[in-house]
């Protein structure tokens, strides 16, 4: 496994055999993983990288610009336990994270496409848990949030299919995104969940 410049992880192609990462060869260790969808400039994946160093951590994010921004301050800091991937969110999930390998996913403020007709561009749906279930290990948790009252209870709508996935009480730590750092000083109310998944 290779990265593309010092960081970044190399894909192959979802056509070309299995596609499938292999984290400890990625890392060149066995911690365990946790993936932020939608990290645009990083502060949150970077204060996470930073504060737990026994835990690798990967990065997705489709816009270039704050993509090279994170990379960055991931350099500045010297943190070794952080890659990057410019990909769309849920191919990455889909195609490239292994059955039950991934100790928390975090998805903050992803965007709610609020005209009908851009519904579909939505990230959230029942096929795309579907695939966080899979690819979440046992005990392993999902992290929501959200300032869009409307997506956040086709979320809920969502979850409710879910048969593994259950809410519970968890203390929100760590830095918080530039979106909610925003959304906080306009008086904006912040929408959230913690799921964790059953040995069911």
């Amino acid at each position: 496994m290779e990265d593309i410049g010092e960081g970044f992880l190399n894909l192959p192609a979802a056509t070309d055999g299995d596609p499938t990462l292999v984290w400890s060869e990625v890392f060149g260790d066995e911690q365990p993983l946790q993936i932020e969808l939608g990290i645009g400039k990083g502060r949150f994946i970077l204060d996470a990288a930073a504060r737990l160093p026994d835990v690798n951590f990967v990065g997705v994010e489709w816009a270039a610009k704050y993509l090279r921004i994170a990379h960055h301050r991931a350099g500045r800091r010297q943190l070794a336990n952080i890659r990057f991937a410019r990909t769309d969110a849920r191919e990455f999930v889909e195609f490239f994270v292994p059955a039950a390998s991934v100790q928390a996913y975090h998805i903050y403020f992803p965007d709610p496409w609020p005209k009908k007709r851009h519904h579909k561009r939505r990230l959230f749906n029942e096929g795309f848990l579907r695939e966080i279930e899979r690819t979440l290990e046992t005990d392993g948790q999902l992290w929501l949030a959200t300032d869009f009252a409307d997506y956040f209870e086709v979320m809920l709508e969502v979850l409710h299919t879910s048969r593994v996935l259950d809410e519970i009480d968890a203390e929100w730590l760590g830095a918080r995104t530039n979106y909610e750092e925003k959304y906080l000083a306009l008086g904006k109310p912040i929408f959230r969940r913690v799921l964790k998944k059953s040995g069911l």
